[in-house]
Parts: C-alpha cells; structure tokens; sequence
C-alpha cells in the first residue's frame, strides 16, 4: 500500500522526520541507533538489522516491522511466521485497539514523534514518493490528525456537498412549485454536466435556446425520424451543422443532407432569438470520445429519450445503474468524432462515469427536492433519508484529479470509497483548501490548536 511505503521512507530517514526524543506507545523513551536496512523484499520484516536503546541504556539490535496500525501484525498473520521471530520494535503510525494479543515488543507510534518544521524536507520525500509536490496547505501536518477523523470530516463535508446539490435545482422558492419547472432545472443541468469544464457555457445556452417545450414540438413535429431531427437541431442550433462539401466522405455528405434538409424544415416553424457558431465552442485538448459533437450527439440522443417526452418524470427511470444509451442509439456519431474524423471503433456516447456523475449529481438530489414537496411529512421523511442513503452509500466511479490528491495527502494512501466521500472531498478542496481558509475547516482548525501557522508555511514556499 502507498501510504506504508511513504512509512518506511519516514523511518530510513528517522533523523530528519522523527523528534531527538522518541516515545514508545507506554511512555517509555527510545533511542534509534541505526533503523536497519530495508529488505526490497524478499520476504520478512520490512528492515532488518537495526539498533535501538532503551530509556535503560540497553541496546537490541534485531529487525523493525512496519504498518499503518498495530493490527497489522495479526492481520498479516506475522506471529506464526519464523521470520518475524527476531523483531525487536513495531513501527506503526497510529494507536487503535489490538484485537488480539499485543506483540513482546515495543511499538513506536510515528504520529506521537512527527516533527513537521521542515516543510522543505516534507516535501522532498513527498515528490520522491508520488513524483510531485504536495498540493494541499495543511500537508504534512493532517498526519497528526488521526485518520477516522478525517474520514468523517469527508462524510460531513459529504452531506453538505448533497444539500448544495439538492439547492442548485431551484433558483428561487417559486422554482419547485410544479414537477414541471423541476425537469426543466433537471434538463439544464444534465446540459451543463455534458459540456464537461471546458463547453459548460455553450451547452447552458442551448438548454435556454432548446427549452423542454421546443423539444416537445419537435417530438409532435417528427414523430417518425425523432434521433435524425434532434441531432438537426441541436448541431443546428449550436452553429456545428456544416454543409456537404468535398472534403468530407460520401457517409459524412449523406449525413449532412439529411440533417441540413431538416434543419431547413425546423427552422420554418420554428424562430430562434439567436444561434450559436463555432467559435462559441473548445475543441483544443479536448479527448476525441468526448468532442463537441459527440457531446450534441448526446444531448439529442437524451431528449428524444426524455427531456421531450410529456409523460417524462423525475422519479422515471434515469440514468441509474449502466449507462442509459447502449452502442446503436446514433450510428453516425458512434463511429465519428467530427465531420472529418472517424473513431477506430464504435464507442458508446455516455460512458459509465459520465452517466453515473448526472444520475448521482443531477437525478437523485431532484428526486430528494421532489419528495420534499410530499404534503405527507412521514411519507416525504422517509423518503428522503432512503434516497441521501442510496446517494451517500453509491460507489464512486470517478477519476478527478481531487480524489488522488485527498487519498494521497490527507488519506495517508487510503481510498476514497463512496458517493458521499468523493463529494464531501471536492467541496473540501473547493471550499477550504484552494481558498487557504484551513482555521475554518475542522482538520486545518485541529491542526492550529498544536500550533500550525499556515502563513508560516506560505511564506516559507
């Protein structure tokens, strides 16, 4: 596990990273005499050889096993191993309570013996470990915060993430007086998740200039060619819809006849107050799976399947488990990244994290705001602990770079498990750490009661 190779990193350099006055788990003072040599790793302890000398003056010299907690030596079943026979200290970060019996020697608890003024060398062994600096204010100093703490801090912070969710579907009390009005927020919001960061704007003015009642008319006006006529107006409207040309191939130009035929039609019918063009959207650093296009693609794909559909409803089935669009939902756009690229093979247009993101971001803190509205206190009670248990308790699928940067500098190497953790992490992160408010955050508020000077450290880097 990463966070017990940062350890054993800690203990080759016990002299820089530990305090002159090392304290065992009971009290009793230790000196190390030389930490071992590092077996890499051939089976056994993690150092062998090493010297250390009690507060009586005794020295031992024999091997040191290293772990995240002292259950890790029976979890790893090290007392029935003859290879662990010679082992004269147990180096592990925190206290908790044994299980079984305590091992015949000492443990060394690193959190009571950190010393953490030197953020120069923190900071070096971190880049050696992870291959890069350190990003949040309060590391390394949250190693002296005990890591259930943390853990809740993520799960409160979590609940609050969900609240702000559950917040952002109404923009004013009037907002959630009909189930109507909620799918229309609904329907901007899975907009504005599909522009992903760098086109959020572009799509939130598509889902003003497309409203749900648009979509409607053109479900009544198409009926027998829905995918073909939201595909022409979405690229229509966003100004992506380019015309046959020489330059494309014949699948493209064929394409692109159907489409501008019936953009043409749509655009008799319907009056626009103004239409997107290209220059409105990003294509740079972009991955071809998740282009432009393939994003309106998308988007048409999801109103001919909901967003126009009258008997469309916030408690329908939605986004939930595997993703909503399987492969064949827009053979074009399928196989396409543009008019002049092609994907080696087909690929689905709503992957697994993208559909998991929307139903956990969008559709279960709608379903929450919905059953806030129940008439019937007990009922909308109960519902509403039952969907924040279904939200809180979901696997989290996603890759954000946040989520590496929590497990790695604040989760000592521990992953980020759950809905409620990842979301709790990112309002962390957004909220406290970018904004160095760290005395307001419960571990950076710990940390200043030990004596932590953030602006120290700032003024330091």
């Amino acid at each position: 596990m990463i966070a017990e190779h940062f350890l054993r990193e800690i203990w080759k350099e016990h002299q820089s990273f530990l305090g002159s006055a090392l304290v065992l788990s009971d009290g009793a003072p230790i000196s190390v005499l030389h930490p071992g040599t590092e077996n890499l790793h051939r089976g056994g302890p993690d150092f062998l050889g090493a010297r250390i000398a009690l507060d009586n003056g005794v020295q031992i010299t024999g091997d040191v096993e290293i772990h995240l907690t002292p259950e890790g030596w029976h979890t790893h079943e090290h007392a029935s191993d003859a290879r662990y026979s010679n082992v004269i200290l147990h180096v592990v970060l925190e206290a908790e309570e044994e299980t079984g019996a305590r091992p015949p020697f000492p443990h060394l608890v690193l959190r009571d013996n950190l010393v953490l003024n030197r953020s120069d060398l923190w900071d070096a062994l971190f880049r050696k470990v992870y291959d890069r600096s350190p990003e949040l204010p309060c590391f390394p100093h949250n190693i002296l915060i005990p890591i259930r703490f943390k853990r809740k801090v993520l799960a409160q912070f979590g609940e609050a993430r969900l609240e702000e969710l559950v917040d952002r579907l109404s923009t004013g009390d009037h907002e959630l007086q009909s189930e109507g009005a909620l799918l229309e927020r609904v329907y901007q919001l899975v907009m504005d998740a599909l522009g992903y960061s760098q086109n959020r704007v572009p799509f939130r003015e598509l889902s003003s200039l497309l409203p749900r009642s648009r979509l409607a008319f053109v479900r009544e006006s198409f009926p027998n060619e829905l995918h073909k006529a939201f595909e022409a107006l979405y690229f229509g409207t966003a100004g992506l819809l380019s015309k046959p040309s020489l330059e494309f191939d014949n699948e493209t130009n064929e394409y692109l006849l159907e489409m501008n035929a019936i953009w043409n039609s749509i655009l008799q019918s319907l009056r626009f107050p103004e239409l997107l063009a290209e220059h409105d959207w990003a294509f740079f650093r972009i991955r071809p799976a998740n282009s432009p296009y393939r994003r309106l693609a998308l988007a048409a794909a999801l109103a001919a399947r909901y967003f126009s559909r009258k008997e469309w409803s916030v408690r329908s089935s939605f986004f939930e488990g595997t993703p909503d669009l399987p492969l064949g939902s827009s053979l074009y756009w399928e196989s396409h990244t543009s008019f002049r690229s092609k994907l080696s093979t087909p690929l689905s247009l709503l992957g697994e994290e993208r559909a998991s993101a929307v139903w956990l971001n969008v559709v279960l803190p709608a379903r929450i705001a919905w059953s806030r509205m129940d008439s019937d206190r007990a009922a909308r009670t109960h519902d509403e602990r039952r969907l924040m248990e279904v939200w809180g308790s979901a696997k989290t699928r996603a890759s954000a770079k946040y989520l590496s940067i929590t497990e790695q500098e604040l989760l000592e190497g521990e992953n980020v498990s759950s809905v409620r953790e990842e979301q709790g992490a990112l309002l962390l992160q957004r909220n406290f750490c970018e904004k160095l408010r760290c005395s307001q955050c419960p571990v950076g508020n710990r940390l200043v009661q030990k004596g932590w000077n953030l602006a120290r450290r700032t003024m330091r880097e």
